[in-house]
Formats: C-alpha cells, sequence, structure tokens
C-alpha cells in the first residue's frame, strides 16, 4: 500500500533545491526503492523528521544522507548512517512556496 504526504521544508540545507517555506510530496511505502541521489524524509533519532539528499549505500544496507547546502546542513558524520527503516518516503514533487511583496505606505 503507497501513500502520499505532504511535507513543509524549513531551514536552509536544502538550498537551492528547496527553499524554507517550500512543500514536498513523498510517497510511502514498506519498501521503496531508493537510488542515491534520492531525496527522502527520515526519522532521525536525534533531529527528528528531516530531509535530505541519499548520498551512499553502504555493504550492510545502511544509507548515508547530507543536506544539498553544505554550509547551512549538518554535517553527514553528525548525521551517521540511518536504516531503510528509517526513511519515511521518497520525495516526488515539489510545490515552491509563494513569495509575497508587501508595500509599505
Amino acid at each position: 500500500m503507497s501513500k502520499i504526504k505532504l511535507y513543509k521544508v524549513t531551514g536552509e540545507s536544502m538550498l537551492p533545491t528547496f527553499r524554507s517555506g517550500d512543500y514536498v510530496l513523498a510517497l510511502k511505502r514498506r519498501r521503496i526503492a531508493l537510488d542515491i541521489g534520492d531525496v527522502v524524509v527520515v526519522q532521525h533519532p536525534r533531529f527528528g523528521t528531516i530531509i535530505k539528499r541519499l548520498t551512499g549505500i553502504t555493504d550492510g544496507s545502511t544509507l548515508l544522507i547530507a543536506g544539498d547546502n553544505r554550509l547551512a546542513s549538518t554535517p553527514q558524520p553528525t548525521l551517521g548512517s540511518i536504516t531503510p527503516e528509517q526513511v519515511i518516503g521518497k520525495v516526488i514533487f515539489h510545490i515552491a512556496g509563494q513569495k509575497t511583496s508587501v508595500t509599505h505606505h
């Protein structure tokens, strides 16, 4: 069974791919086929629900993740490796947040 869930992006760790205020749709299923380069939503034991890019898969089937904006993201060694079970979903669609301008008089 597949489900799609909406998540709001906060922070700058995934710039320029996603901006704070953007939304992503993630496909959630029991077994998700993942490839290096996919963007995933993860339930991290220390940082909670986070959006990161899959950067590696080790021999033991653990996953390495990192933010696209290395200057504003938690470093990969701090994030550590995660298990496939910690992946909540794979991002399949991006909804850019609206930029609103206000004129002061």
